[in-house]
């Protein structure tokens, strides 16, 4: 009977590797947090104060860092969202509302955040894990809004989508108060009226 070889397992990482990774994933943090996810690898090295082939031998790729680093800090920002909106007086409405706004004030908040959720990176599975499960718990509460007749019937998921997507755009250049009220002007075209009720035609 054949059997299948076990794959070599990688000799456990020294001391000082331990430390120059974990340096490595505290500077990439820091410094996508402050300036986005296009932040040089070179910036990043010379924070951690390492060579910047030391990124590719301990992570591979931008990607590959991005998914070990950013998917943690989105992961914490939509379970903040999360809990704003499960902790918000109201029916689903209500609730979208919180989580939207949650989102894009992280968005507004947190430039890493920011690209990590218009997905700029699409090649980072875990990241867009949290993103995808991000949008799944807003349509969650899209669909309780729309059975309450709070939200249009006509809506999709895709509106939602695109509202971060703006908001994004309007976060990367500098445009707060535009941002806060296109961002108020495109909830609002989502709420029911008898007038967009697909019933009342």
């Amino acid at each position: 009977m054949s059997t299948v070889p076990e794959a070599p397992q990688r000799p456990p990482l020294r001391a000082d590797a331990r430390r120059n990774v974990e340096k490595l994933r505290q500077a990439a943090a820091d410094a996508f947090s402050e300036h986005g996810l296009d932040t040089p690898l070179e910036t990043i090295a010379k924070r951690a104060g390492v060579s910047i082939g030391t990124i590719y031998n301990r992570f591979g790729s931008r990607d590959a860092l991005l998914d070990q680093v950013v998917n943690e800090l989105a992961d914490r920002r939509v379970r903040a969202a999360m809990a704003t909106a499960d902790g918000t007086a109201g029916g689903a409405w209500e609730k979208l509302l919180a989580y939207v706004g949650s989102i894009c004030q992280g968005q507004a908040d947190d430039p890493a955040f920011n690209d990590a959720f218009s997905r700029l990176y699409p090649n980072a599975p875990a990241l867009k894990a949290v993103c995808d499960w991000s949008l799944a718990f807003a349509a969650e509460l899209a669909a309780g809004a729309r059975t309450e007749g709070a939200l249009r019937q006509d809506a999709r998921m895709d509106d939602i989508a695109r509202i971060f997507q703006v908001n994004g755009d309007l976060v990367r250049v500098g445009d707060d108060d535009g941002r806060r009220r296109v961002l108020t002007l495109l909830v609002e075209g989502l709420r029911a009226r008898a007038d967009n009720h697909p019933l009342a035609r």
